[in-house]
């Protein structure tokens, strides 16, 4: 999978980051690096700013570092998640980046297009 590089540019560190490969739920695994997928809200936990996404009936836990973009997702809201895979066998979590809110778009017509 493609990694983080890094770049020395006269005294400046230039990190150019890794792409994120779209991905359902039920694909993610250890060892993939960044990822983006697509699912709903169905839980919330405010003491570890985590939620747990569900798309087709596979789930995946998600941390974000990010207490503004945490309030600002909501139980029930279809979001795509841009994150880094985390963990191994079925204790997988991601480290989201960013979450985006995906409620105005068809999922049935996304997941035709990037989930062929």
């Amino acid at each position: 999978m493609p990694e983080d590089t890094e770049l020395q540019v006269g005294d400046r560190k230039v990190i150019r980051r890794a792409p994120a490969i779209e991905l359902p739920i039920s694909e993610i695994k250890e060892g993939l690096g960044r990822i983006s997928f697509i699912g709903t809200v169905i839980n919330k936990n405010p003491d570890i700013q985590s939620f747990i996404v569900d798309f087709n009936n596979a789930r995946v836990l998600v941390l974000t570092n990010d207490q503004h973009a945490f309030e600002a997702v909501k139980e029930g809201q279809t979001v795509r998640v841009f994150g880094k895979v985390m963990g191994t066998g079925s204790e997988i979590e991601i480290l989201a980046d960013f979450v985006q809110d995906f409620s105005k778009i068809d999922r049935e017509l996304y997941a035709k297009v990037f989930y062929k």
